[in-house]
């Protein structure tokens, strides 16, 4: 049941950015049917490479940022309603197969794990441009299907981290700020004033003792995710855009550089999370005291 709720949200987010406005924009481009690769391919010259690249570039950056900031802010609500149970059941495995290490390990391990399965999702997703002629739609399209992909899986590895911490997957409104947060300080879009008990992001200041506070009220956190979301959610979109090229480069390096862009930026992610969680949710070690707060 699982794998076929997952197989039609990909489907389903594959389908929106190859469609609609997005094929219409890219639609346009004289690349459309040999692609990135078979131009590289066709013509090789240096000056008719630098040109096929800013083609793709100018005239398709801000639409690609646009439609990845729409499919992230929907793989983010997608993988909190429909994988916390999965994500928790991830946890509890480990857990149990790893019955030896103790909690700081087990969260190292998750983010591993995570980072190694976003790699080879990455490398997946980088094949089209090896192929030469597989057009430029399917090249883009497979990129940014991967953006969508790659937040999803960084949100169930939070959520399996903030099950190992004892938190409840089900306070939805919780997590997502909880989210937005980690997102924003991965990305450098954020930052912890520990000496005021603050997170600054974008334009607001979130208490500390706030986010502690596995009680607040629903409106106040619906109201905190939307005033920091929009904003947090174009930035990561931007910083991942700004890869694609890269992505689309033939011969096998948009295989290697696929694969490494989501190894690293799923592996931030959960080092992040761990350390925004030993801050506002710190588990105590065997002698009783707190674990270190935000460095």
């Amino acid at each position: 049941m699982k794998g076929r709720i997952a197989a039609e949200g990909a489907r389903a987010a594959y389908g929106y950015l190859a469609s609609g406005r997005t094929l219409h924009v890219l639609g346009q481009s004289r690349l459309q049917r040999g692609g990135i690769s078979g131009a590289l391919f066709a013509k090789a010259t240096r000056a008719q490479t630098v040109e096929t690249v800013a083609d793709l570039g100018g005239f398709t950056f801000g639409q690609l940022v646009e439609h990845a900031a729409t499919g992230m802010r929907t793989g983010i609500d997608f993988a909190i309603e429909q994988f916390a149970a999965d994500a928790a059941v991830r946890a509890d495995v480990i857990r149990i197969v790893r019955s030896g290490y103790d909690e700081r390990a087990l969260e190292r391990q998750l983010v591993r794990d995570a980072a190694w399965r976003g790699a080879l999702r990455g490398a997946i997703s980088g094949v089209p441009a090896v192929v030469p002629f597989m057009g430029t739609t399917v090249e883009v399209g497979a990129a940014v299907a991967d953006s969508i992909a790659l937040t999803v899986a960084e949100t169930r590895l939070i959520l399996a981290l903030e099950h190992l911490r004892g938190l409840d997957l089900s306070h939805t409104d919780r997590r997502r700020l909880d989210v937005l947060v980690i997102l924003a300080l991965a990305v450098g879009a954020a930052k912890v004033d520990g000496q005021a008990g603050v997170v600054r992001v974008a334009g607001q200041e979130l208490d500390l003792a706030m986010l502690r506070d596995e009680e607040l009220p629903h409106d106040v956190a619906v109201q905190l995710a939307a005033a920091i979301g929009s904003d947090i959610v174009r930035r990561v979109a931007r910083r991942r855009t700004a890869g694609f090229i890269l992505r689309l480069m033939p011969a096998g390096v948009s295989v290697a550089a696929a694969a490494w862009i989501d190894y690293r930026a799923t592996g931030d992610v959960g080092r992040e999370a761990i350390r925004y969680l030993d801050l506002v949710h710190p588990v105590a070690d065997p002698r009783g005291s707190a674990r270190p707060a935000y460095a």
